[in-house]
């Protein structure tokens, strides 16, 4: 069946099912489009075969272009406390109260999206069409900093400044424990394991906000002060599958690699300054000052020695240094010992989150 034939079909199907009644046409149509797309993908080889989805796992509606309206925008509150409020009708649903995180012109509005997540939170998403504007470069990029990711310390910058791990997931885990053991005495669907179901879902969306602010903040902290971005290009997912014990390949997974790297490419990218991805390939043994390779450096070894001309160094330091030397850019000064970074109050960043991220650095001339 073709696209066209799955909406009718869908249509035919929510008169002949009263349930199905409850729902606007059009949100009706659009769950046919969903089946579509996940089949072509399917058949591109893009993803899994598409499986039948539980009532309890559907948390989301999506509007195309009727059936709801915006009304009653106002603003609430005084100082750091205004809000931005409105009124936001659904057809066959009803009234909801909105907290606007954006302002955006109503006429441009192609498709509202409601999501309900697991841990009980709703959100309404306004699809708009128009021109993305990402910030323009000022020029000739003049500052660089090289960005070395690991376990113990997640960021190592190139000035210095290194950002410890929180391990986000590893401290809530006694937690997520209690809450598994709980919910799996609950009989499946009652009211008491919807309860714990969504204690569950709050305990590991807390996890990821905890990742997600603090990936943020970070990357607000170095688009603001340099020009490029110097990341290592990680295999994140052969790393974890290579992991030597299984609390490493914890760590990893715990770390979020991959959700840095995105959030800090973002943030550069939005601000019109340059990302460089550079080979991570023994990042961590090649020597900053000669070029060698140290090849009896372990895992265990965070002084990096190197045995062709003395130099000796921090291991992960070493590492952002390289990656800055592997993209042409030359420190103006080396580091003499790595600094943690500080708390910042003015981005909300706390201690107990890892740290955060002010301090006048040197910048990097280009060589």
């Amino acid at each position: 069946m073709n696209k066209t034939e799955l909406r009718q079909l869908a249509l035919d199907l929510r008169k002949k099912n009263p349930e199905f009644q409850v729902l606007h046409s059009q949100v009706a149509q659009q769950v046919a489009d969903r089946f579509y797309q996940a089949r072509q993908r399917f058949l591109g080889g893009l993803a899994n075969k598409p499986k039948k989805k539980k009532p309890h796992r559907y948390l989301s509606l999506v509007y195309p272009q009727s059936g709801w309206k915006l009304s009653n925008i106002r603003e609430v509150g005084l100082g750091k406390n205004k809000k931005r409020k409105a009124r936001l009708y659904l057809s066959k649903i009803g009234f909801f109260t909105l907290v606007m995180h954006r302002v955006f012109p109503e006429s441009q509005v192609s498709q509202v999206r409601v999501k309900l997540y697991p841990s009980g939170r709703i959100h309404v998403i306004f699809l708009v069409e128009e021109a993305e504007t990402l910030g323009q470069s000022s020029g000739e990029p003049k500052t660089a900093v090289g960005v070395d990711l690991g376990l113990t310390r997640l960021a190592t910058l190139s000035d210095g400044r290194c950002l410890e791990n929180p391990k986000p997931l590893e401290r809530s885990l006694e937690r997520i424990r209690v809450l598994q053991r709980t919910l799996s005495r609950k009989r499946f669907l009652s009211k008491n394991w919807l309860k714990t179901k969504t204690k569950l879902a709050k305990q590991y969306e807390h996890v990821k906000d905890l990742r997600r602010d603090l990936f943020f903040k970070l990357g607000v902290l170095l688009s603001q002060k340099y020009d490029v971005l110097v990341i290592e290009d990680l295999n994140v997912q052969g790393l974890i599958q290579k992991g030597v014990t299984k609390k490493r390949r914890f760590r990893l997974y715990d770390s979020s690699f991959s959700g840095i790297r995105r959030i800090l490419e973002w943030e550069f990218v939005k601000g019109g300054k340059t990302v460089l991805a550079v080979s991570a390939y023994n990042t961590s043994r090649e020597c900053f000052h000669c070029g060698g390779i140290n090849q009896n450096l372990s895992l265990e070894d965070r002084i990096f020695l190197c045995p062709h001309c003395g130099f000796t160094i921090e291991r992960d330091l070493n590492a952002s240094l390289v990656l800055l030397k592997r993209s042409w850019w030359v420190p103006p000064f080396m580091p003499e010992e790595l600094r943690p970074i500080p708390p910042l109050p003015s981005l909300g960043l706390k201690r107990r989150h890892g740290g955060a991220m002010i301090q006048e650095a040197p910048a990097l001339e280009r060589g």
